[in-house]
């Protein structure tokens, strides 16, 4: 695992994610997040039954269907991005993201912290 890191520091993200944002549908306008780390991936999920909906890169061309089970990983502050309506059905979109800022001054050591047993 740790040599998979070491080969791909954009994956070590030091702890969990900072950020999880939740929305019914998706964006329908063009976007970059520029809240984002640009070298850290957010990953995007969705769940329910729905047409529609998918994650699209129009500097690419390109449209991305994300399905129930499957994870779609985007450098969001990298690749311009939309999402396309839903045509039918429900979708809610989880969409979990480092913020640049707490990364940046994240403390890169562990904190581990101890109970206080002088307090009876």
């Amino acid at each position: 695992m740790f040599a998979q890191l070491q080969d791909r520091p954009s994956l070590n993200m030091k702890g969990p994610f900072f950020a999880v944002a939740v929305k019914e549908g998706g964006s329908g306008k063009v976007h970059i997040d520029w809240n984002d780390n640009r070298a850290i991936y957010a990953f995007i999920f969705a769940v329910g039954d729905w047409t529609g909906g998918e994650f699209c890169v129009p500097q690419l061309g390109i449209k991305i269907p994300v399905r129930p089970g499957q994870v779609l990983a985007v450098l969001a502050r990298v690749a311009a991005h939309f999402s396309a309506p839903t045509t039918g059905g429900r979708r809610i979109v989880f969409t979990c993201f480092t913020d640049d800022l707490l990364f940046n001054h994240a403390n890169p050591e562990p904190v581990i912290v101890l109970p206080d047993t002088s307090i009876h």
